[in-house]
């Protein structure tokens, strides 16, 4: 049953993806960060998914939104918002991996999220006085963004009170997420957890495997998704991989058998 909903996730991603690609060959510039052109057919073929912020608009207004927005192509290992700072720019990745995470009182990365093609971060923009950021947002590879400075959001809004709508759509379902890791923290033990993450993981982002599918994720950033500690996400790992129910590789994980991971 898994394996067939994934199935549907992949079909239903491909074919948003060509919908999306077509509405961005409508859009007429995309610069870098330094304002240099960036080709249309690279903006054009890396994107991956339809942004659920704009869902309906029309393609018209869709390409209008992409059109005023500025395209920074960012390196890896590199913040591109702090936590608590200023809420002023709105951002939609469209290539690459950003961790969306806090730090605890001693320093420690506590990732809230990975945020994949397609998903937005910066939300608090769109209101008339933006508090801060609710996270420091990373990039684990070279990623491209997509830009949005406040002033021009607010003015969008003022004439799309859609937009609005969408995000505090996007804002419920990251409660409603954020409300079920808790109650796997205080009623699931470690492994349920762990398992959960994987899982949730596999359909958001895994890729398909020769003997499965491949989640890229370390231990470290697991563990965190998880809420246990990294020995004992690194100890589960060791114990579903002697078992055949998962293949471990540096800076992945390949699921085999997820009913082994049940046992």
């Amino acid at each position: 049953m898994q394996q067939q909903l994934i199935g549907v996730y992949k079909f239903l991603q491909c074919h948003l993806s060509e919908k999306f690609g077509q509405i961005l060959d409508m859009t007429s510039h995309a610069t870098t960060g330094a304002g240099a052109k960036l080709a249309p057919a690279q903006v054009q073929s890396s994107a991956k998914v339809v942004p659920h912020l704009f869902s309906g608009f029309s393609p018209s207004d869709i390409a209008g939104i992409m059109a005023a927005g500025v395209v920074r192509r960012i390196a890896a290992g590199q913040i591109i918002v702090q936590a608590n700072d200023p809420g002023t720019h709105l951002f939609l990745i469209q290539t690459g991996v950003v961790d969306y995470y806090r730090l605890s009182s001693e320093g420690q990365q506590v990732l809230i999220t990975q945020l994949l093609p397609g998903d937005h971060f910066g939300l608090v923009t769109m209101l008339k006085k933006p508090v801060g950021y609710m996270g420091t947002a990373e990039t684990t590879g070279e990623t491209l963004l997509y830009v949005w400075e406040h002033t021009w959001i607010r003015n969008f809004v003022a004439k799309h009170s859609l937009l609005m709508e969408n995000a505090f759509r996007i804002a419920l379902e990251y409660v409603r997420l954020y409300s079920e890791r808790h109650l796997a923290l205080v009623s699931d033990d470690a492994q349920d957890r762990l398992r959960q993450a994987i899982s949730q993981l596999e359909v958001r982002a895994g890729h398909p495997h020769a003997r499965g599918l491949e989640v890229e994720i370390t231990n470290e950033r697991l563990a965190s998704l998880a809420d246990i500690g990294y020995y004992t996400t690194s100890r589960l790992l060791n114990k579903w991989k002697r078992i055949g129910a998962i293949e471990k590789g540096r800076g992945k994980v390949v699921v085999l058998s997820p009913e082994k991971m049940l046992s």
